[in-house]
C-alpha cells in the first residue's frame, strides 16, 4: 500500500495539532482569559477538517455540521464570553471547570480528527448512493403506522415558546425508519409524498414547540435522500450558516412572537455565529463536570457501566447525566456534550479514549460501500448534532445499534417473504 505525500501531510498535521491540545490543557490557566486561545486552536482544527475532507462528498456533510457547531463554539463561548450567556450561566464564567471543559473539547475535537484519518474510499465518494431495497408494501404499512405514533405521541408538546430538547427515543427512531420506508418505497410517488408531506409536519412540530434539534435532523435527511450529487462541502458550509441564521430567527420568534419585524432581523444578525442550542449544552456539560466532584470513582465506574447498557436495553433516561446533575442541584438546561461524559467517567483520558472509538468507527463505516453501511453513513450524519452535542447515547445506540438491528430485521424479513413467495410459485 503507498501512502501518498497528502496522507503523511495530514498525519503530521493532525498529529501536531492533538499534541498542542495537549500541551494547552495542561499549561494554560484555568482562568477566563484562557478562552481566546483555546478558542482559536478549536477554529484552526475546524477549519483543518474542512480542508481535509472538501473532496469526499460522503463524509463533508457530517464533518461539515461537526466543524460549524465548533466554530459557532469558539465564537459564542471563547470569543464572546459574556454577551452570549443566560442567568444560570453567569456563575459559571469563571468556574476553573468551565475552563477545563473548554480545553476538554478542544481535546475531543482534536483527537476526533486524528481518528477519523484517511478513508479507504474504494469508488465510495458520495453521501447519496442512498442503498435500493426491493419494494415491500407490508414493511411501507407497518413504516407509517410507526411514523405516524411517533408524530402524534412521541412528541412533548408542553414546552411552546421555551428552549428544549425532545429526548423521547420513539421521535428519534422516526428518522430511521423514514429513512428504511424511503428506501422500500422506491419510486411509489404516492408514498414518496406522503414521506415528504410528514417531514414536513415532523420538522414544523419540532420548530413550534421549541426543539430545533429534533426538527434539523429531519432537514438534513431529507437533503440526503434528495440531493442527489449535491453533498459537497461549500453547499455545506453555506447551508449550515444559513441554518445558524434559521435557527436564530426560531428562537427569536418563539421568545418575542414578531417573525418579521426590523427588530427580529436586528438581533438575529447581532447574535452572528452564536446558537445558544450549543451554549445550553457546553455549559450544562459543566454542570457535569461540577457534579463529577461530588462522586467517588466507584459511582462513576458503576454509572459507566449501567449507561453504556442502555445502549442496549434502552432505559438511559435516568442515567443522563444531565438528570443527575440536576437532581443534586447544578443546574443543566441542555445535555452537557458527549465529551462532558467522557471527562466524568475518566478525564482527559477517557476523552480521548471516547474520540478515539467514535473516529474509528466513523472511518470504517465511511470506507465501506454495502448496503448496512451506506444506510449508517445517513444515521450516523442525521444525528452528528444529538451525538456531538448531547450525549453518547446518540451516537452508540441511535445512530448505530439500532439502524444495525432494524436492517438485519427487515432483510430478515423481506427474505422470508421472497423465499416464501417462490415456494407457493413452484
Amino acid at each position: 500500500m503507498i501512502i501518498k505525500r497528502r496522507d503523511i501531510f495530514w498525519i503530521i498535521v493532525t498529529v501536531i495539532l492533538c499534541s498542542i491540545s495537549l500541551l494547552l490543557y495542561h499549561i494554560l490557566d484555568n482562568a477566563v482569559s484562557s478562552l481566546p486561545i483555546i478558542g482559536t486552536f478549536v477554529i484552526v482544527v475546524s477549519i483543518c477538517m474542512i480542508i481535509r475532507y472538501r473532496n469526499i462528498n460522503s463524509i463533508s456533510l457530517l464533518v461539515g455540521i461537526i466543524s460549524l457547531i465548533s466554530i459557532s463554539f469558539a465564537y459564542s463561548i471563547c470569543f464572546n464570553i459574556y454577551n452570549s450567556t443566560f442567568n444560570w450561566q453567569i456563575p459559571l464564567l469563571h468556574n476553573e471547570l468551565n475552563i477545563i471543559n473548554a480545553k476538554n473539547y478542544l481535546v475531543f475535537l482534536s483527537f476526533l480528527s486524528l481518528s477519523i484519518g484517511k478513508l479507504d474510499l474504494k469508488n465510495n465518494n458520495k453521501l447519496s448512493k442512498i442503498p435500493k431495497f426491493d419494494y415491500n408494501p407490508l414493511i411501507i404499512l407497518g413504516s407509517v403506522l410507526f411514523l405516524l405514533y411517533a408524530l402524534f405521541f412521541g412528541f412533548d408538546r408542553g414546552t411552546v415558546g421555551k428552549y428544549t430538547s425532545n429526548t423521547n427515543p420513539i421521535y428519534e427512531y422516526a428518522l430511521i425508519v423514514f429513512t428504511f420506508a424511503w428506501q422500500y418505497s422506491k419510486d411509489n410517488k404516492f408514498f414518496k409524498t406522503f414521506l415528504i408531506t410528514y417531514a414536513i409536519l415532523y420538522c414544523g412540530q419540532g420548530l413550534m414547540f421549541g426543539d430545533r434539534s429534533s426538527a434539523f435532523p429531519m432537514i438534513i435527511l431529507l437533503l440526503i435522500l434528495r440531493g442527489k450529487n449535491n453533498v459537497k462541502m461549500k453547499n455545506v458550509i453555506f447551508v449550515g450558516l444559513a441554518g445558524i441564521f434559521v435557527a436564530n430567527v426560531v428562537d427569536i420568534f418563539r421568545t418575542s412572537g414578531d417573525l418579521f419585524s426590523m427588530t427580529t432581523i436586528e438581533k438575529t444578525l447581532s447574535r452572528g455565529l452564536f446558537v445558544n442550542t450549543i451554549s445550553y449544552s457546553f455549559y450544562g456539560g459543566t454542570q457535569i463536570l461540577r457534579y463529577g466532584l461530588k462522586v467517588s470513582l466507584r459511582e462513576k465506574f458503576v454509572h459507566l457501566l449501567r449507561y453504556g447498557m442502555t445502549f442496549i436495553k434502552g432505559g438511559s433516561g435516568k442515567y443522563n447525566l444531565s438528570t443527575l446533575a440536576n437532581a443534586a442541584g447544578f443546574v443543566n438546561k441542555g445535555g452537557g456534550m458527549s465529551l462532558s461524559y467522557s471527562y466524568f467517567w475518566g478525564g482527559i483520558l477517557g476523552t480521548i479514549l471516547l474520540a478515539i472509538i467514535i473516529g474509528i468507527i466513523i472511518n470504517i463505516v465511511f470506507s465501506h460501500n454495502n448496503k448496512l453501511c451506506n444506510v449508517l453513513k445517513i444515521t450516523l450524519t442525521i444525528f452528528t448534532i444529538r451525538w456531538f452535542v448531547y450525549y453518547p447515547t446518540a451516537f452508540f445506540r441511535t445512530a448505530l445499534i439500532v439502524p444495525i438491528v432494524c436492517y438485519l430485521l427487515l432483510t430478515f424479513f423481506n427474505n422470508g417473504l421472497k423465499i416464501n413467495s417462490n415456494i407457493k410459485k413452484k
